[in-house]
């Protein structure tokens, strides 16, 4: 996904999983040193409407904003809560951990559905994109264990940047389209 990015000049924000930084810094610290953000999506992928106890929510925040600041050398500034559940709840938790504001999308790609098909992974692209939206795509692998790459994300991913670029998109960090 970097190359395909890289390609287009493009900038992009990871909301990365703690216990994936923990097992590919090599891939987080090749991303925040071309230029992307780096920001917190829990531990271990936390449902909140599943966890009950904020101080579970809050290790699995503050977890996060520890390995990455010492992959990278700088702390997150943003989270994505799991499944988008309950951000309320992670807003909280985000102020509680010193991290400046809770993100949610406005383009829901579905592509961690696994699609067969890459261009409907496109078509929520080209349907759904307005200016200022964030569209979610997943990184190339599932959770957990799992590393087998998620190819039809990776083999949307041009042909959605390119009807970006060609419709006047720019494509950055949240933190720059928030103006953070």
């Amino acid at each position: 996904m970097l190359e395909v990015i890289d390609a287009f000049s493009a900038r992009a924000t990871f909301f990365v999983i703690g216990e994936w930084v923990e097992r590919k810094p090599d891939v987080v610290r090749d991303a925040a040193a071309r230029g992307h953000e780096i920001a917190n999506h829990t531990w271990s992928h936390a449902d909140a409407d599943r966890v009950r106890e904020l101080a579970t929510l809050r290790d699995e925040v503050a977890r996060t904003s520890a390995v990455i600041e010492t992959t990278i050398g700088t702390a997150p500034r943003l989270l994505r809560p799991p499944y988008g559940s309950d951000p309320g709840r992670y807003a909280r938790v985000a102020a509680d951990c010193g991290l400046e504001a809770t993100v949610l999308w406005s383009v829901q790609t579905f592509d961690w559905q696994d699609p067969e098909a890459p261009s409907s992974i496109v078509e929520q692209v080209v349907t759904e994109a307005e200016p200022g939206a964030i569209v979610l795509f997943h990184d190339g692998h599932r959770l957990k264990n799992d590393e087998r790459p998620r190819r039809p994300t990776v083999a949307a991913l041009p042909e959605a940047l390119e009807w970006l670029r060609a419709n006047g998109y720019g494509m950055t960090t949240v933190s720059e389209l928030l103006g953070a």
